[in-house]
């Protein structure tokens, strides 16, 4: 589908989420292009929104509309000069009156009252919040206003919108102050606050978090690891208490807990599964097997298995081989991305809202599934599979003089991976991790492997081993899918530069020699070669 114009795309956003062709709601959710317009165009009806339209009348409303009546022009009426007043057009002058009062009165009611954008605009659900899940939720009439209202202690706690399919669960939550305004800080869920998801045979099924996207509500949120099976759904919260003493805000105990249900046969009924067929081995013994699509109204389930053979899961023994991270992207059919899963290029787009694996019955075996927030239906696109990345052991190493590191460094080069040991300090409290000393190396560079999940020690030479902990910061920087690396910052106060540190505690002096030593990298492989055609057919 071809882009919109910004007349086009305001003309939707006027529109009622009924009459709106579900391939231009999912356009405007995959186009970069649109999307953007969409947005500004929707933050630009909302500054009109907030200028026009108020939740109530102004006090000064009675005076502008006896002051707009006033300064009402009428038609001349010529009454002929008679003694006895004409009672027609007397009736006439009244109606014309009339009807001119009644304009006013409508214009200036609707400056304060355009139903259809003003609810729109209020909604929990619109604003910088929206996306594709949500939309469609709309399209499928599937918001649903619980009217969830709960005071005690002079706080209330209201919910007037929830969206729920097997997907994801979103709840709009408010919480209101003696005065009636939003009290957004007070409500912390942790401890004993929290509102679970219960299916229709009483098993928790999910925990809803903050999302914290809003300066008002909370934006209340749970992505389920597995569609789930059930007709209705049971939100129960449990909040008795109010306040955070690790923000300062004094508590308050209470009751606020609430419980409502959710029809589910709707968006089961839009829910379709999709088999895929396919397999692959790669070069070093991972075999990857496609498995099904499972679309719902708020996202699109992927599922895939992936085996090692025994030469590869020998690479990984013990528990290692259950650290495995996936590489791959989907593209339409001009080569265009549609999301990527652990790129390294930049620009990319990632719209993973779950992901889980789980170990198999057997060693070696993984399930996989991800839930993005969208993939397209009745039109061709392709999985591309980029790589992966493994723990697995290993014992690159380098020996070096700590007192000399800072006037002659010394290079970590293994395997792609290129740092520089540049400084050896030792650091005190408070700028420690612990209560003791810490001995420090400072080192910059890049990593072609990953850095999450390695394994690091310095080993002195009396053969003591120290576990290291990194502290500092890494991006990553590529522009292709199976290139890139991870990149080192370097910062810079005080006229010093500032590098990636590995802290070692107990070290409490600067010794002379030590060796430092990766036992475990997670080790990532791009020499694969594997592409499938997908074709989801939607629901009629």
């Amino acid at each position: 589908m071809k882009c919109l114009s910004p007349f086009e795309i305001e003309q939707y956003i006027l529109s009622t989420p009924t009459s709106r062709p579900l391939e231009v709601v999912d356009h405007i959710a995959a186009c970069t292009h649109c999307n953007l317009i969409y947005h500004t165009l929707l933050e630009e009806q909302e500054e009109w929104l907030q200028a026009l339209f108020e939740e109530k009348l102004p006090d000064s409303f009675t005076a502008q509309v006896m002051d707009s009546i006033e300064s009402v022009e009428l038609e001349k009426v010529t009454v002929p000069n008679r003694k006895r007043k004409n009672p027609k057009i007397l009736k006439t002058l009244r109606i014309a009156m009339g009807a001119a009062l009644l304009l006013v009165v409508l214009s200036a009611v609707i400056l304060y009252s355009v139903p259809s954008l003003a609810e729109a605009l209020r909604s929990l659900f619109v604003k910088n919040n929206m996306d594709i899940g949500l939309l469609r939720a709309q399209e499928f009439g599937l918001v649903e206003h619980p009217n969830i209202t709960v005071k005690d202690k002079g706080y209330t706690i209201k919910i007037d919108e929830a969206v729920a399919d097997p997907t994801r669960l979103i709840v709009a939550l408010q919480l209101f102050g003696p005065g009636g305004k939003h009290d957004r800080e007070r409500l912390v869920f942790a401890d004993g606050n929290r509102i679970e998801v219960k299916d229709d045979q009483g098993k928790v099924v999910g925990e809803l978090y903050d999302m914290g996207f809003t300066s008002d509500f909370y934006y209340m949120i749970v992505n389920f690891p597995e569609p789930l099976q059930t007709d209705q759904i049971t939100i129960e919260g449990h909040i008795t208490e109010l306040g955070s003493k690790r923000k300062n805000i004094p508590t308050l105990a209470g009751d606020w807990n609430f419980n409502f249900s959710m029809d589910m046969t709707e968006a089961n009924k839009q829910t379709t599964s999709t088999p895929l067929m396919g397999s692959y081995t790669s070069p070093d013994g991972l075999t990857v097997t496609l498995k099904r699509l499972t679309h719902m109204v708020q996202g699109v389930r992927f599922e895939f298995d992936t085996e090692l053979s025994e030469e590869a899961l020998s690479r990984s023994p013990g528990e290692l081989w259950k650290q495995q991270g996936m590489k791959f992207h989907f593209e339409d059919n001009a080569g265009e991305e549609i999301h990527s899963v652990n790129a390294r290029k930049l620009p990319s787009k990632d719209s993973v809202m779950s992901r889980s694996s789980t170990p198999g019955d057997k060693p070696g075996l993984m399930h996989w599934s991800y839930t993005f927030k969208y993939l397209p239906q009745d039109t061709p696109y392709t999985f591309v599979f980029d790589g992966y990345f493994i723990l697995e052991k290993d014992g690159s190493m380098v020996q070096f003089e700590s007192s000399k590191l800072k006037e002659h460094p010394i290079p970590f080069a293994f395997d792609g991976d290129e740092l520089m040991l540049n400084d050896f300090t030792v650091e005190s409290p408070p700028n420690t991790n612990s209560s003791e000393k810490e001995g420090s190396l400072h080192f910059s560079g890049r990593l072609r492997n990953e850095f999450m999940n390695s394994e690091w020690i310095f080993k002195d030479l009396e053969g003591k081993e120290y576990p290291l902990s990194g502290q500092g910061a890494y991006s990553t920087d590529g522009s292709g899918w199976k290139d890139g690396y991870i990149v080192i910052v370097e910062s810079q106060s005080n006229n010093k530069k500032n590098f990636f540190e590995f802290r070692a505690a107990g070290l409490t002096k600067i010794p002379d020699q030590l060796q430092l030593i990766r036992t475990i990298v997670n080790r990532l492989y791009t020499n694969v070669d594997w592409s499938v055609p997908i074709m989801e057919v939607s629901k009629k």
